[in-house]
């Protein structure tokens, strides 16, 4: 009996292929703030939720005016980049061909790469993913049901 066996794979796990993922079109939230530094690289403002046992006890010591707080993150160089073509209209594919072209990478490392990126920023809440004009979705959209990257 071996200690590190791999898990069975679900036969229906009901995610997305990779094709299907990078089909898709990144959008930043309406509540993150990006601001370009003079070194010129960006740094997103995002939204920190409270949990609300916390937020309890920080209003009752007077931690805690109850306003929303707000986390800084900088982005390096090709972070920056990778931001500034997040605009609801190239897909991700797009996204990673782009940064391939710019920065010298195989296609597949670029991909896997803004993918990584992508599901980085979706977990904070700083983009949401929706799919083209005109292509039929099943079920409930990307950003409503978890982050398909």
């Amino acid at each position: 009996m071996s200690l590190f066996k791999k898990k069975p794979v679900p036969l229906e796990s009901g995610g997305l292929t990779r094709r299907q993922a990078m089909a898709l079109s990144p959008v930043a939230s309406r509540d993150v703030r990006a601001a370009e530094t003079p070194s010129g690289v960006v740094q997103l403002s995002l939204p920190v939720a409270v949990r609300p046992a916390l937020a309890g006890l920080a209003r009752r010591f007077g931690l805690w005016d109850g306003k929303v707080l707000r986390k800084t993150v900088e982005l390096d160089a090709m972070g920056s980049a990778v931001w500034r073509l997040i605009d609801g209209k190239r897909s991700a594919g797009e996204i990673a061909a782009d940064l391939a072209r710019r920065y010298n990478l195989d296609a597949r490392e670029a991909e896997m790469a803004v993918a990584e990126f992508l599901r980085l920023l979706g977990r904070r809440g700083a983009i949401a993913v929706v799919g083209r004009e005109g292509e039929e979705e099943g079920g409930m959209p990307p950003a409503a049901g978890g982050n398909p990257f």
